[in-house]
């Protein structure tokens, strides 16, 4: 089992090498940047990408342009973590942009097939914490937070890598399909006997021997009175 459980490991650890991990901010409503390189999880380590700082730059000067439209609402801008795979694919988790200058914490979680000949991740979880329980952007008094450079908390904090390994769910239990007539409709079980009916063999038996015992009986106390 112990073996079973290494080897595993092992073809997980060996799948997640070179993993390239992108990521980019979103505004709806505005031209979509394109995703840029964030690093490669190489050997479960986070690998950053030698250009990094110049994109939380770039996400800075961006970001300011963006927002300098008034139809741009701070609480809908997104920053994506994406996971390229294989072609043009990628697959996309999200946070709200306003929870970042704020977190001291951030995953990465992927997903990878349970026990298959590829284990090459399939699917990505982004995660930062703190996170207000209603998802909220931080607020003072009635309007959002200003936060001038909200990627400063992301260029200090180690990225921690989860890898999760699909589990099979339990098979359900399907019961058989009821029995049709020809006209299509379910068949009726039969009515449930009633305990005379099933039984009434032995109460004849039963009564028979009764009589049998009694009339026996009488016969005897006749003959001792006429002794």
């Amino acid at each position: 089992m112990f073996t079973t459980a290494r080897l595993l490991i092992l073809a997980v650890c060996a799948a997640a090498s070179n993993v390239n991990i992108h990521h980019r901010i979103l505004v709806p409503g505005a031209p979509e940047l394109p995703f840029v390189e964030r690093g490669v999880i190489d050997n479960l380590r986070f690998q950053p990408s030698s250009t990094l700082s110049q994109h939380w730059l770039d996400f800075e000067t961006a970001l300011e342009s963006l927002l300098s439209t008034p139809e741009v609402d701070l609480d809908r801008v997104l920053y994506q973590v994406a996971l390229e795979r294989e072609g043009a694919d990628r697959d996309v988790s999200s946070v709200k942009l306003c929870h970042i200058p704020l977190i001291t914490f951030e995953s990465i979680i992927l997903h990878t097939p349970h026990l298959a000949q590829n284990n090459a991740p399939y699917a990505i979880n982004y995660f930062v914490t703190p996170i207000p329980d209603d998802g909220a952007c931080p607020r003072l008094g009635s309007g959002l937070v200003s936060l001038p450079s909200p990627f400063q908390a992301l260029s200090k904090l180690n990225t921690t890598i989860i890898h999760k390994a699909d589990t099979q769910p339990p098979q359900p239990q399907l019961r058989a399909p009821p029995q049709l007539t020809a006209e299509g409709a379910p068949v009726q079980p039969p009515p449930e006997k009633s305990f005379v009916q099933k039984y009434w063999m032995y109460i004849v038996a039963v009564l028979f021997a009764l009589l049998m015992t009694g009339g026996g009986s009488e016969e005897e106390g006749q003959s001792r009175a006429s002794t």
